[in-house]
């Protein structure tokens, strides 16, 4: 069976508005099909909607409790993790590896000691803004104004790897990226973001941004949403291999990742549908490249950058 790790998805909010279960669903992720794969991990992000932010904190915990309530009715077949340790434990147990995430610093209501109750709560990683402007930094809709990283945001990346959690660039505004590089004392990660390179769309990082988080020892996440892949049409399985393609040839073989963005996207490439469809783009993978780098994007370097990280 082939190995999977997923660096992003919106399962559980798009659960929680559906009032649908995480064992089977009509979205692209659910645990029948991810145990289509050996010991999968998925990240599982908490993303706030804009009418939410009055109430960033209040709503993040309703989706927090949804979450855990989902691996409790499912306790046999997945299991959360706080580490790597864990990874291994469930991997041995047979079952679903869960991370919590939070996207968009607007949860934390600009207090620094939310971090520590998110902690303790089971997130490990946090996707510092959406693509608007938070108390942390500006996001990539806000561009233009060249707004990098606030004190406050320098002080979230502090107490995050101090304790031993993932900081995650995707949506972030370019000055805010440049920030990271600086003051980031270990690898980082852009969970769901292409080549800009091969689409030109301003959630893709350039290429310059991809050799930071490599030299960083990060990884990069594919995103599947058919505009972040194509400029133009729906786009498919051989339009994700240029960005692999490219980014291969920018940051090697070692920072390459999944991040499908799966039940956040509205769009995604022909061939895939679903997580159930993500063998496709494994044996397409291992056709172009070789084994050794499918495994490596599939799940390997992920999991390299979680062991080293939490």
């Amino acid at each position: 069976m082939v190995g999977y790790a997923d660096g992003h998805c919106d399962t559980i909010v798009r659960l929680w508005e559906k009032n649908q279960e995480l064992f089977s669903n009509d979205g692209h992720i659910d645990i029948v099909r991810l145990n289509k794969f050996s010991a999968p991990l998925q990240f599982f992000a908490i993303w706030l909607d804009s009418k939410y932010h009055p109430i960033s904190m209040r709503q993040a915990m309703k989706y927090i409790e949804f979450y855990y309530s989902q691996l409790q009715k499912n306790s046999r077949v997945i299991g959360h993790i706080n580490s790597f340790t864990d990874v291994i434990k469930n991997r041995l147990e047979n079952k679903i590896s869960a991370l919590l995430a939070l996207e968009g610093g607007e949860a934390l209501e600009g207090e620094i000691s939310a971090i520590h109750t998110y902690y303790r709560l089971g997130v490990r990683s946090i996707t510092l803004t959406w693509n608007h402007r938070n108390r942390l930094a500006d996001g990539v809709a806000e561009e233009e104004s060249r707004g990098g990283l606030t004190r406050f945001g320098r002080q979230v990346i502090e107490e995050m790897e101090e304790l031993g959690m993932l900081v995650d660039v995707s949506h972030l505004s370019e000055s805010g990226f440049s920030d990271v590089v600086k003051f980031a004392k270990k690898p980082f990660i852009a969970s769901h973001s292409n080549a800009r390179a091969i689409c030109d769309m301003p959630r893709n990082l350039k290429d310059n941004q991809l050799l930071k988080i490599a030299e960083k020892g990060g990884v990069v996440g594919l995103n599947l949403y058919s505009p972040f892949i194509v400029k133009y049409g729906q786009g498919g399985i051989d339009d994700i291999l240029s960005h692999i393609q490219h980014m291969l040839s920018v940051m090697g073989e070692d920072f390459i990742a999944l991040g499908t963005d799966f039940d956040g996207i509205h769009s995604t490439p022909k061939e895939i549908s679903g997580v159930q469809d993500m063998d496709l783009l494994f044996i397409s993978i291992e056709n172009e490249f070789g084994k050794v780098v499918a495994e490596k994007i599939f799940s390997e370097n992920l999991l390299r950058v979680l062991k080293e990280v939490l």
